[in-house]
């Protein structure tokens, strides 16, 4: 009772009018170990989507969050907004907020723990496990009803695989039908994640990165190359549910990659990729890895081409500014 009339008033002061706004902020929720902030598509440089609460709570308060949401809309009016210079935040009519079901995507990052290196991750401590138990926090939410019976768990991370409370969280999500979706390293293989992926109630997405060893390990500084793709030999036993990425950015912007790589999805019976590329690279002109050229697009319009050759389903990533994936898209 007292939730709806919260939500009547936050509808009587933003539903229907004209404002900055993104549908993210009503439907986003993402835990970092150390915070709760709103999405993880922030294309802001530095990456920096709004904070809902600079230390993770021990269950969901809905008056707090509800509270925060108006913080974040009333913000994103003034000069100095947290969302400002995120693509995603547009002039457009604000639709009412729901009543219940609000959460459509879900980011699970409250683990810095990884078994690789990348070059380009911003996660400086990759031994770290857990700083807080999520499950709580999570059944609290579903309780309440604000997870979305449509809603997408993203995995980041640090690697799922060998988060601590990945297999309580995972099959806490399987039990309710809920989507999950794990970007995952591929260097470990996870039976939890086959089972998900044999009832299409999860996906995997591998980064790669390569197509040849040298390049792999010069990304991922550690030698796993060959045993990632026996893994994604073994998810591509439900190939509608295994995605592998290549992220584009100087060091894995060549030709022999690009046509090796494709030739392992051949091998390796992989259905999808996800033609990405390196966001500060593509956002932040004073990025370590330099910008993202004309001879990089060009090099991902050659990836599109001959995934289309041998029948390969392909995505062009958000990631990419506007400009290069419309070239990508048309090339």
């Amino acid at each position: 009772m007292f939730k709806h009339f919260f939500i009547n008033q936050f509808n009587k002061e933003y539903a229907g009018k004209e404002l900055m706004f993104c549908n993210r902020i009503y439907e986003d929720i993402l835990f970092w170990p150390f915070s709760v902030h709103k999405c993880c598509h922030c294309t802001k440089v530095p990456y920096s989507p709004p904070v809902l609460s600079p230390f993770p709570p021990k269950k969901f308060n809905f008056y707090n969050y509800l509270n925060k949401i108006k913080d974040i809309m009333d913000l994103n009016q003034t000069p100095g907004g947290p969302c400002l210079g995120c693509k995603f935040l547009i002039r457009q009519t604000v639709p009412p907020l729901p009543y219940e079901k609000q959460i459509k995507f879900f980011t699970v990052n409250h683990f810095t723990k990884c078994n690789s290196n990348c070059v380009y991750c911003g996660i400086g401590r990759k031994t770290e496990d857990i700083k807080y138990n999520l499950l709580p926090i999570i059944k609290s939410m579903v309780k309440s009803k604000m997870i979305n019976d449509e809603c997408l768990i993203n995995w980041g991370g640090g690697e799922p695989v060998i988060c601590s409370e990945f297999e309580d969280i995972a099959q806490f999500f399987l039990k309710h039908n809920i989507r999950q979706a794990i970007n995952s390293s591929g260097i470990e293989f996870s039976q939890t994640i086959s089972d998900g992926l044999s009832k299409d109630m999860m996906s995997i997405q591998i980064s790669p990165d390569s197509g040849t060893e040298e390049t792999y390990f010069k990304i991922k500084r550690q030698k796993n190359f060959n045993k990632v793709w026996e893994n994604i030999k073994k998810y591509s036993k439900y190939p509608n549910m295994l995605f592998v990425k290549y992220i584009f950015f100087s060091w894995s912007a060549n030709e022999n990659d690009v046509r090796k790589f494709i030739e392992k999805c051949i091998e390796n019976g992989v259905k999808n990729i996800v033609i990405d590329c390196e966001s500060n690279s593509a956002n932040n002109p004073r990025s370590r890895f330099g910008a993202i050229t004309q001879g990089i697009i060009n090099l991902a319009i050659l990836m599109k081409k001959l995934a289309i050759e041998n029948n390969i389903k392909y995505e062009i990533s958000y990631q990419w500014r506007d400009e290069h994936k419309k070239m990508i898209e048309e090339g």
